[in-house]
């Protein structure tokens, strides 16, 4: 995170930022250490978590955060979200909770993919800016499972009102997710809307070869 608002800083050096958006927090730390990165204020935060558990852990730890019980995707409506329980597994494995679901086919040894599947409420990026009602939101973190290219669409043109974000991406042949859009989706998503990459890291899922296939993309608006 600290270098995610050091980039922030470098590319808009004259606007101090004034507020974060996470998507997907499972905790709500990242948000708090951006927060305290800034130096804003705890109501200058909004936090997207749809696992009920997640949620009320967060807004017990963050009471004067703004947190909604919501996911996020192109397509609102209320749909199945595989709410890992936190009794039972680690924080690691909670973190994969997903709207989506687990291809079967990629089972590295000794991966857990525990299911409990719920209905959730899912709204689109463009209705969450409508909740927040800012015209710009500074720090934007991303972390959905392999739906960031879901969440992103969501927010259709204007994605433009995010200023810097920190996107969690997957290279082929990394296959978690059925269905999932990969980082070249990404990619050209935010080519196409205006933004700049500024750093990738791709450091998850080494393969044999040293190929690393799931990582974290800051980008940068071009204004």
């Amino acid at each position: 995170m600290k270098r995610f608002y050091e980039t922030y800083l470098e590319h808009f050096p004259s606007s101090p930022a004034q507020s974060v958006l996470e998507i997907g927090s499972r905790d709500g730390d990242d948000a708090e250490v951006l927060r305290s990165l800034s130096s804003i204020n705890p109501w200058d935060v909004f936090i997207v978590e749809p696992h009920p558990e997640s949620f009320r852990n967060i807004i017990k730890k963050y009471p004067y955060v703004n947190t909604y019980n919501l996911a996020v995707s192109e397509s609102p409506g209320v749909f199945d979200f595989n709410a890992i329980p936190h009794d039972q597994y680690s924080a690691a494995v909670v973190g994969t909770s997903s709207l989506l679901k687990r291809n079967r086919e990629f089972s590295p040894q000794g991966s857990i993919f525990p299911e409990r599947w719920i209905k959730v409420l899912v709204v689109t990026g463009t209705t969450i800016l409508e909740l927040i009602n800012r015209p710009e939101i500074d720090l934007v973190k991303i972390d959905v499972e392999g739906l960031t290219y879901e969440v992103l669409r969501s927010f259709g043109d204007n994605v433009r009102v995010l200023k810097a974000l920190h996107l969690e991406v997957e290279i082929p042949p990394l296959k978690s997710w059925e269905n999932q859009h990969y980082y070249a989706d990404v990619k050209y998503f935010m080519n196409w809307y205006g933004f700049e990459e500024k750093y990738y890291d791709g450091k998850y899922w080494e393969t044999s070869t040293g190929e690393k296939l799931q990582g974290d993309s800051i980008w940068c608006r071009k204004d």
